[in-house]
């Protein structure tokens, strides 16, 4: 499970490791790599005042059904909460798609990557937004429970 930069640092391995693109990085750790892959937010690259421009609040999100974050939320339509400034590249989503990598969730406004996951894992899921926000101990959020009950399931094999 990968959450916010644990999702992106999950697409940059799954670019160089499964894709061979060996440059592949986020613009925010290298500004000069040949495969961004995790780039800046279009919106954001000409603030140079940052304080609290980055992508935050909640944003809608709809789930492919059948996918892990599907069968955790039992819903379509998810609204979660963000804090960044760069994400997912939109230029190599065919690339990565391929090679079986799949985005799950997008925002249906501006068709930005919010799910990512690895069907032939057992329980492989990186989100852009962050659960933990909308997590208390007496109501813990689907993604946590479905990744709990799927790492007990996996620890029985």
């Amino acid at each position: 499970m990968g959450i916010c930069l644990g999702m992106q640092m999950a697409v940059i391995e799954y670019s160089k490791n499964v894709l061979g693109l060996e440059d592949a990085f986020s613009t925010e750790m290298k500004k000069d790599c040949k495969n961004p892959v995790i780039n800046l937010m279009e919106s954001q690259k000409n603030v140079t005042e940052k304080g609290g421009t980055m992508r935050l609040g909640a944003w809608d999100c709809k789930l492919t059904e059948n996918s892990n974050a599907y069968n955790a939320y039992k819903s379509e339509n998810i609204s979660e909460r963000h804090r960044h400034r760069y994400e997912f590249n939109n230029d190599y989503l065919d690339q990565i798609e391929l090679e079986g990598m799949k985005a799950t969730g997008f925002n249906p406004k501006t068709g930005l990557v919010e799910v990512v996951e690895i069907p032939s894992h057992p329980w492989f899921v990186g989100v852009q937004y962050h659960p933990e926000y909308k997590s208390t101990v007496l109501k813990p959020h689907p993604l946590f429970v479905d990744f709990i009950k799927a790492a007990l399931a996996q620890s029985k094999n």
